[in-house]
């Protein structure tokens, strides 16, 4: 059972004493939702176990995935340093466990200290390399190279084994789709295509990524030395690795 005491495996060791007094331990079901969007709330969530899910709704209720945060991860931050309402709403995609720090406690902590402002400063750069390489993705790529960008990113973010990796639970083909801008039938026709190459694999609820060097080559053609594939590069994955 997770404890506000494991918060200082999560976060720096002076944020981590500031906030431990004020922090309270929250429990979420699957599907349930933590933050809507435009919520004029500031609670800070740490998350302890389980996974959350980070998106956007359209007026015509099409879901935009923005990303997926597990262990570890930080939510709701922007909120408690602007003062202004939720981004984006945040759904518990399992049964999780949080912490919950006022917003306010939050801030203060995390600027009052060094070590904590430089972590958290980190942590928000990294938010924005990502969005610029999504932008990038949406507005440079065509669908199938979006998808292969994502797959790449799952392999990177899950872990891999030699040139394989299994991704489980597999998100849906609609879930998919809901990360890149598309629809359900343009995955499915290109995870198919895939298979056929035997650069992938699906087993049940598991999505095999079987050949991670080609997928890498397919995005590094298409993309270019993108920041994704400088990842792939450093963990070992592709040609531009020593």
């Amino acid at each position: 059972m997770p404890q506000l005491s494991d918060l200082d495996h999560h976060l720096p060791a002076p944020l981590a004493e500031a906030v431990a007094p004020v922090a309270r331990l929250a429990q979420f079901k699957a599907g349930q939702t933590v933050m809507g969007h435009q919520d004029e709330t500031s609670d800070v969530f740490v998350i302890l176990e389980g996974t959350l899910r980070i998106e956007l709704l359209s007026q015509n209720g099409r879901e935009i995935t923005l990303s997926d945060a597990g262990p570890g991860a930080l939510v709701g931050e922007f909120a408690a340093l602007d003062d202004q309402p939720r981004s984006a709403t945040v759904m518990a995609t399992t049964k999780a466990s949080l912490a919950r720090i006022p917003g306010a406690a939050f801030r203060e902590a995390a600027l009052t200290h060094p070590e904590s402002a430089e972590w958290l400063t980190r942590r928000l750069v990294r938010i924005l390399r990502q969005l610029n390489e999504r932008i990038f993705e949406l507005n440079a790529l065509a669908v199938r190279s979006r998808l292969h960008c994502e797959l790449l990113r799952f392999c990177l973010d899950t872990g891999f084994e030699g040139n394989e990796a299994t991704i489980t639970p597999s998100p849906t083909h609609a879930e998919l789709a809901n990360r890149i801008g598309t629809h359900r039938e343009a995955v499915t026709r290109e995870l198919r295509y895939l298979a056929e190459q035997g650069i992938t694999s699906s087993t049940g609820r598991k999505l095999i990524v079987c050949d991670i060097a080609r997928l890498a080559e397919i995005v590094r053609a298409a993309a270019g030395d993108v920041e994704l594939i400088q990842r792939a590069n450093q963990a070992g994955i592709g040609r531009g690795t020593a």
